[in-house]
C-alpha cells in the first residue's frame, strides 16, 4: 500500500481498474530500471574510453618532452617564471594564513579563492 501513490493504483484494489494501473506502473517502473542498468554501463564505458584517451595523449606528449625537457613550457624568460611562482602559490598561502584560526576550515576559502580565479579566466577565453 506504500507504494500505491507511486505506481498509480492499487494492488488489492476492490475494481480491476486500479489493479490495472499498478500492474502498468510496475511494469514502466521495471522499464526504466531495465534502461537504467543499460545506460549506467553505457556512460561508464564512455568515461573509460574518454580516461584512456586523455592517458595516451599524455604518455605521447611525455614521451616527446622527455628528451627536451619539459622546462620550456614556462619559457626562458626569467619574470614569466616569477610571476607565474607569485600567481600560483602566494594567493593560496594567504588565503591558508588567513583561514587557518577562523575555524571554516581553509578548504572552502581556497575552493572560493579558486573559482574566483578560475571563471574570470574561463569568461576571457
Amino acid at each position: 500500500m506504500a507504494l500505491s501513490w507511486f505506481y498509480h493504483g492499487d494492488p488489492k484494489g476492490n475494481d480491476s481498474a486500479a489493479v490495472k494501473a499498478y500492474d502498468a506502473g510496475v511494469r514502466e517502473g521495471a522499464f526504466g530500471l531495465l534502461l537504467n542498468s543499460v545506460v549506467w554501463p553505457m556512460s561508464n564505458f564512455i568515461v573509460f574510453a574518454c580516461m584512456a584517451c586523455t592517458a595516451i595523449i599524455s604518455l605521447v606528449s611525455v614521451n616527446k618532452y622527455i628528451t627536451e625537457g619539459i622546462q620550456h613550457a614556462i619559457g626562458e624568460n626569467r619574470a614569466i617564471k616569477i610571476a607565474s611562482l607569485i600567481t600560483y602559490s602566494i594567493p593560496f598561502s594567504i588565503t591558508a594564513d588567513l583561514t587557518a584560526d577562523t575555524g571554516g576550515g581553509q578548504g572552502l576559502a581556497i575552493g572560493v579563492l579558486n573559482l574566483a580565479i578560475v571563471i574570470p579566466q574561463s569568461a576571457h577565453t
